[in-house]
């Protein structure tokens, strides 16, 4: 039997805040806490023997006491009894940094009567990864119950794609908007599909007096983002706001099967081929300068009686107010520092599906065509927009920027409450996840199979989690981890009507 102290070291001069015993394996171990202070997902230090320190994190705790049944009975009763209790914790091993910087987890386990310390922050920091400063990373908030910031890296969080998860009044948004304050600071262009024309707030200051009195922690002050922001609208422009703009679409980058699909008569026999032979004679005469009234007209001359329900589908397209605007250059819809908002809370939902789609593929073009900069595209209630069952006239795009958006600097922010209801070939793509509270047990289960790094003992975890702590997997950090979400330096848009209020008003 191997037995043993973990070596006294000037790292640690204090007393130690517990001690290892039992069985112990590579992947975790037991230890008696002293230390009442110690709560979940805290972290906690040990020196092992071959690796030196490492570090670990607390998986569970309990309190084994010597009181039984009878015991209790006898206290319910009222008489007296003494009662003892120890602390137990459960230690998941997280590991230590080699001399290159990655993350090496022990392949054998600490020695029983290790003893257990409370880390200083700069390995806290090492380990986790948690190097970045809010000079040069995106500064999302705290390690809980610490000082510690949590920051991820932009430029990765856009190369790998991100998701935001949580059930309604989670606060999902809320952290959409951190991250947009963030990628602008940092000069990153972004695009938001905004179903109910809540980021526009993005433009004032976060003057809520409850949020006013929470920055001082986060050291962030009001700030709007005015000169940033651009807005626009498939539907004409809003009376006398002064900037929204309606976004003009156009087709001249799309193919038949493009159109077929914004249409829903992809495969149709006859009718395919009658699209087919009007887009090749357009282009043939045009070039790439076509309308889709020039497409129209072809299909109108075609002697093909199966040509109506191509032609009743164009003329649908052509109403929408979008496609009959000048096209809206890709570079006043990206470019560098702006926040484009694309608003769609006054749409029907077949203009929001058709106009989507092709906004998307015409901004995927030109990012591969190098026309634009590196951007992030932030989809907001993506189970509409990519959903795991069901038709979606932009579920095939969105699946396209999912598995090939990295490799051109298009990268993708779905945010959801119904994450079993997303795509799971775009959820599984992301590669930053920030998880705030779930309820539904088959979201939870989705989110447990599309994330990497998160186990089924995280589920008891994410129905816990309090409004305002997100669990952040990826980014950078090596291991899932607790973050208290900083406070909006923009004012928060979202949140539901206050009912009462509402009604009080109204007399």
């Amino acid at each position: 039997m191997e037995t043993g102290h973990a070596r006294e070291d000037e790292r640690h001069p204090e007393p130690p805040v517990g001690v290892v015993y039992g069985n112990v394996s590579s992947s975790s171990f037991r230890c008696i806490l002293s230390d009442p202070s110690i709560k979940e997902m805290d972290h906690v230090e040990v020196h092992h023997p071959v690796e030196g320190w490492i570090l670990g994190k607390v998986d569970d705790l309990e309190l084994r006491s010597d009181v039984d049944a009878g015991d209790a009975a006898l206290l319910l009763s009222g008489r007296e009894r003494s009662s003892d209790y120890r602390r137990i914790a459960t230690i998941k091993v997280i590991g230590r940094r080699n001399e290159e910087g990655r993350l090496i987890r022990p392949l054998t386990p600490v020695l029983p009567s290790s003893s257990v310390y409370l880390p200083d922050e700069e390995p806290v920091r090492e380990v986790l990864g948690l190097g970045l400063s809010r000079e040069n990373g995106a500064y999302v908030g705290k390690l809980f119950n610490t000082g510690m910031d949590v920051c991820i890296d932009p430029y990765q969080a856009v190369g790998n794609h991100v998701s935001i998860i949580a059930k309604t009044g989670s606060g999902k948004s809320y952290v959409c908007g951190v991250l947009v304050e963030e990628l602008n600071r940092h000069g990153i262009p972004v695009v938001i599909l905004d179903l109910h024309g809540e980021y526009r707030s993005l433009m004032s200051p976060n003057i809520d007096e409850d949020e006013f009195r929470r920055m001082s922690r986060f050291g962030v002050s009001p700030r709007g983002l005015a000169d940033s922001v651009s807005i626009f609208s498939f539907s004409a422009e809003t009376p006398g706001s002064g900037i929204d703009v309606r976004l003009g679409l156009d087709v001249a980058s799309m193919n038949a099967e493009d159109l077929l699909d914004l249409m829903g008569l992809r495969n149709v026999g006859p009718g395919s081929s009658v699209l087919y032979s009007a887009m090749r004679k357009v282009k043939d005469i045009l070039g790439d300068d076509v309308e889709l009234y020039d497409i129209i007209s072809a299909v109108e001359a075609d002697a093909n009686p199966a040509k109506w329900n191509v032609l009743s589908g164009l003329e649908h397209i052509q109403r929408i107010d979008a496609f009959n605007a000048p096209p809206t250059p890709v570079t006043q819809i990206v470019s560098k520092g702006r926040i484009t908002i694309v608003e769609m809370k006054d749409a029907p939902l077949d203009t929001q599906q058709i106009g989507a789609a092709v906004l998307l593929k015409k901004l995927f073009h030109a990012r591969k065509e190098g026309l634009i900069p590196p951007f992030m595209l932030v989809v907001e209630e993506a189970h509409n927009f990519c959903p795991q069952s069901g038709p979606a006239i932009t579920s095939p795009i969105l699946r396209s920027i999912a598995s090939e958006g990295r490799k051109f600097g298009m990268g993708l922010l779905i945010v959801s409450q119904r994450p079993a209801k997303v795509d799971k070939n775009v959820l599984s793509q992301c590669g930053t996840q920030i998880i705030l509270k779930l309820t539904n047990p088959n979201d939870i289960k989705a989110v447990i199979a599309s994330v990497e790094g998160l186990t089924t003992r995280m589920a008891d975890e994410i129905q816990r989690l309090p409004v305002g702590v997100a669990i952040l997997v990826g980014g950078g950090i090596s291991e899932p981890i607790l973050v208290e979400v900083r406070t909006r330096m923009t004012r928060h848009g979202g949140g539901g009507v206050d009912i009462l209020r509402d009604l009080e008003m109204r007399g």
